[in-house]
């Protein structure tokens, strides 16, 4: 991939997840678990019973599996042809099937899916603070190699990109293993930026795996059985809610307005988290300001469960990367 300046100051990591894409990307790590035991976990095992049930839904999900590549542009660019009745029957017939699926065995782990791909986003937004884009992009695969204006890639497909100023958006999955891929589509449509509907050239999206491994699903925990969080149970629901608010300056008023509660209520707890020390409280001018503490920031980011240890060799892997770079000692 060839990048100008202007394709440098647009790349990004995108903002949120694609549940379409990553359910497609979810039906083929099912298919791989299939051949191989390793890091087998209760998503797969849910997800086995759930195909195992439906055997009549078996053919849409093939067809899912066989369209991936013509289907993935489609749900990576958040449009619905399965709705779109001058879509291909096949088209809509294979999104329908991916749909259920979706529902059934993606949708009850969102929760989890979104906290693993948020940390994935902080960790690489992270690399680019501290190393900057090329080197972050490296790391993307471990054979990646950036070099003059060029990222060098291993997708399995021998071909040259030229992102001629439109950037690269990187998006992060859960249930891709091995190695990244790039797509590309053309598109004009509504919602699109004026940008890209008057250039009418394509946008590039690249995805990449959490865990190259495939064991990032093992981590995953059904919404409704994750460990509730001890923190409303130690300081009450709106208290903390006030607390995790607080992580930015914010007046009275504000936290009023964004939690619903009036202005008294929020005066009384964040006096309360500023006689504890947790919040702290200046004044500019006629205007008065609460913020987190240290000890308020180090309560919101102690662990509810112990730390995901789901691939030692990702966590090997980043470390030494560090070490090399003199970032850890």
């Amino acid at each position: 991939m060839h990048f100008t300046h202007e394709d440098i100051a647009r790349t990004h990591m995108s903002p949120g997840a694609r549940p379409g894409a990553e359910a497609l990307f979810a039906l083929g790590h099912l298919e791989r678990s299939a051949r191989q035991n390793r890091g087998v976990g209760r998503w797969v095992s849910h997800a086995r019973a759930w195909v195992a049930a439906r055997p009549s839904r078996h053919p849409g999900l093939q067809q899912a599996l066989r369209m991936r590549d013509e289907l993935l542009p489609l749900l990576l660019a958040e449009r619905a042809p399965e709705r779109d009745p001058a879509a291909p029957e096949e088209v809509r017939r294979a999104l329908a099937a991916l749909a259920e699926f979706q529902k059934a065995c993606v949708t009850p782990y969102t929760a989890s899916i979104r906290e693993l791909l948020d940390e994935t986003r902080h960790c690489y937004s992270d690399m680019v603070a501290r190393l900057g884009l090329a080197a972050t992009l490296e790391r993307l695969q471990y054979n990646a190699k950036w070099e003059s204006d060029r990222l060098t890639v291993d997708d399995r497909t021998d071909r040259e990109v030229f992102l001629d100023g439109q950037g690269l958006e990187l998006v992060p999955s859960v249930f891709l293993s091995g190695v990244p891929r790039l797509y590309a589509w053309r598109h004009g449509g509504a919602g699109r930026t004026a940008t890209e509907r008057a250039a009418g050239r394509p946008v590039y999206v690249m995805v990449f795996p959490v865990c190259p491994h495939g064991l990032a699903a093992t981590a995953l925990v059904k919404d409704n059985q994750r460990p509730v969080k001890p923190l409303p149970q130690l300081l009450g629901r709106t208290r903390a809610a006030v607390l995790e608010r607080l992580t930015r300056p914010q007046s009275t008023s504000e936290l009023s307005t964004a939690l619903r509660i009036s202005a008294t209520t929020a005066s009384e707890h964040t006096s309360v988290l500023r006689s504890s020390g947790l919040v702290s409280t200046t004044r500019h001018g006629g205007s008065v300001r609460h913020e987190v503490t240290a000890l308020g920031t180090l309560i919101l980011n102690s662990p509810t469960e112990p730390p995901r240890t789901w691939c030692g060799d990702c966590a090997e892997r980043r470390t030494e990367e560090d070490r090399s770079k003199g970032l850890v000692a």
